[in-house]
Order: structure tokens, then C-alpha cells, then sequence
């Protein structure tokens, strides 16, 4: 078997095999961001480059409809490259931000925002000529918005006090991206992850003490895309993300594993400075972070993108 078939067939299990399992994606805003900036050509010195992208998808099926509505933002900047284009070892430093508002339609414009997820990276990266890797710090976050206007917030004894959840996670990270494979298949791309959390909260109003996230160690998590070109401008892509969470304890759950994902069908149109897809999402949350007490949830939906 020729090698652009192996990682077509390989790609093709992946898709398969995620659609197969419960899917899921937790406050990661990132899950839909894949870049490998230390591989981009660019001169050495302050902020060589810089990249963007956003994204809106409308979802149906998830618990409460908390899900309808998802706007993300990316942002990524070098800060300092060490060495340009033509050194056969890169080293380059970045920042990454990318945010991500969830929205259900219950009220009388049927966009009702309820949850902010932030997601920050400060990244080193080592580019070599079949991998890249990369060792830096992530903070991880996600609060509430409409659903912080009851009669009296601050007082804890009111009896109409809202629903809150409040979720940080910041810690040390570590992660590889194998140079991209292509062949007249197209092109794969891999890349995980491991992540330990220094912090780990989850505070609640009303207080639960269901599955919490406290005891929150840490996680790994793996990437993995596969792209054929159509013409100059169209392209076909499917894209599973997966990651696991552990803890140095867990408090009483329905016994689900908890690992979160996403998987995409996509069409992309790609232009002389940017690309749009329109993709076909799949997610399955094993804790729907918008409400107090963790509820499992599931949902489809379609998705445009802008990315570099």
C-alpha cells in the first residue's frame, strides 16, 4: 500500500471510529484551531506574524438548546522569532487567544447568550524537519453572562438567586505536530497534547458537589485532519479532535467516560489570504458546563469558518 493510501484509509478509521463513540467538547474554544507557526515562513526578530480566524454555527438537538448558537474567535501572534526561514532548526515564541460564546434561543429574539468560554496560550516552539514541538502555559476559563441577572446576586440567602458556574483551568502544557504528510491523497496532519493543571476550580451557585471538577489533574488531547484538493480553490477535509481529562479524584457521576471531542465534514474555498469552510460539526458534551449540576448533552451542526 502506497503511503498517501495508508493515511487516506487511516484518516477514513479515524472519522469513523469518532462518530462511532460519544462525542463531546467541553470549554476548549480551541478545538477548532489548528495552526503550526513555527513551520511558517518568516523573518527573524519582533512579531513576524500574525493570524486570526472566526467562526458562527447554529446546532440543533442539545440539552435545554444550550448549544444553538456558537461564535468563536482566534487570535495568534509571534512575539519574538530566533531564527529566519533558511536555519534547519526554527525557534520561535507565540501567544494564542481564542474565545468562544454560547447562546440558547430561549427568549423573544431566540439569541440568548449564557456562557463566555477564554482559552490563552504563551507557547515555545522547536520546528525540525519532521515535527514540531512546543512547551508553554495555558489558562482556560469559562463564566456565565444572562443568567447572572437574578434578583439579588450577591446575596447568598436570596431565594431567587441566579445560576452560576464558574471553571478555571491553568497550568503548564506540552504538545507535537508531525510535518504534514502529502501525497497525491492530499494531506494529513497530526498533533497532541498534554496538559497539567496547577489550578483546577469549579464553583457553583447553588452549590453542587455532582462530578466536580476540583480534583482536575490534567489532560491529553489529539488532533488529527485530512484534506483533498478539488480544484486550485475547493478542498474536502474531515477533522477528529479527542481529548481526555483526569483527576486525582471524582465525586459520584453516571459512570460515562469523560473525554470530550468534536468531528467535521468540510468544504473549503481557499483565497489568496484566507480560506472559508463550511463544515459539518458533530458533539457530544459529557458535561454541559451551562448549567450547575453536570448534565450530559448531544447536538449536530453546521458551521462557517474563516482561518488563515
Amino acid at each position: 500500500m502506497k503511503k498517501s493510501q495508508a493515511f487516506l484509509l487511516c484518516s477514513i478509521v479515524i472519522g469513523l471510529n469518532l462518530f462511532s463513540f460519544p462525542i463531546s467538547a467541553q470549554i476548549r474554544p480551541s478545538r477548532t484551531w489548528l495552526t503550526d507557526v513555527v513551520r511558517m515562513r518568516g523573518a527573524e526578530g519582533v512579531s513576524p506574524s500574525l493570524l486570526g480566524g472566526a467562526e458562527i454555527q447554529r446546532s440543533s438537538g442539545s440539552l435545554g438548546g444550550e448549544q444553538a448558537w456558537q461564535f468563536r474567535t482566534h487570535v495568534q501572534a509571534e512575539v519574538y522569532r530566533f531564527t529566519d526561514s533558511t536555519r534547519d532548526v526554527q525557534l520561535t515564541t507565540s501567544i494564542e487567544a481564542h474565545q468562544e460564546l454560547t447562546a440558547n434561543p430561549l427568549n423573544d429574539i431566540s439569541f440568548n447568550p449564557r456562557a463566555m468560554r477564554w482559552e490563552e496560550f504563551f507557547w515555545f516552539h522547536i520546528g525540525l524537519p519532521d515535527v514540531s514541538l512546543r512547551a508553554g502555559f495555558v489558562h482556560r476559563c469559562k463564566h456565565d453572562i444572562d443568567n447572572l441577572g437574578g434578583a439579588d446576586e450577591y446575596n447568598p440567602t436570596s431565594p431567587l438567586l441566579a445560576e452560576q458556574r464558574t471553571i478555571i483551568l491553568t497550568g503548564p502544557t506540552i504538545a507535537a505536530s508531525l510535518a504534514p504528510l502529502t501525497g497525491s491523497a492530499g494531506t494529513f496532519t497530526l498533533a497532541g497534547g498534554l496538559e497539567y493543571f496547577l489550578n483546577s476550580s469549579d464553583n457553583r451557585t447553588p452549590r453542587s458537589f455532582n462530578a466536580t471538577w476540583n480534583a482536575m489533574q490534567g489532560a491529553g488531547w489529539l488532533r488529527a485532519q485530512h484534506t483533498y484538493s478539488l480544484t486550485n480553490v475547493l478542498a474536502l477535509s474531515a477533522s477528529a479532535y479527542i481529548a481526555l481529562p483526569w483527576w486525582s479524584a471524582r465525586d459520584a457521576s453516571d459512570g460515562a467516560l469523560p473525554y470530550e471531542a468534536r468531528a467535521e465534514l468540510c468544504l473549503t474555498a481557499r483565497g489568496s489570504a484566507s480560506q472559508i469552510d463550511l463544515a459539518f460539526a458533530a458533539e457530544r458534551m459529557f458535561d454541559e458546563v451551562a448549567f450547575a449540576v453536570p448534565q450530559q448533552t448531544s447536538f449536530m451542526g453546521l458551521c462557517v469558518r474563516f482561518r488563515p
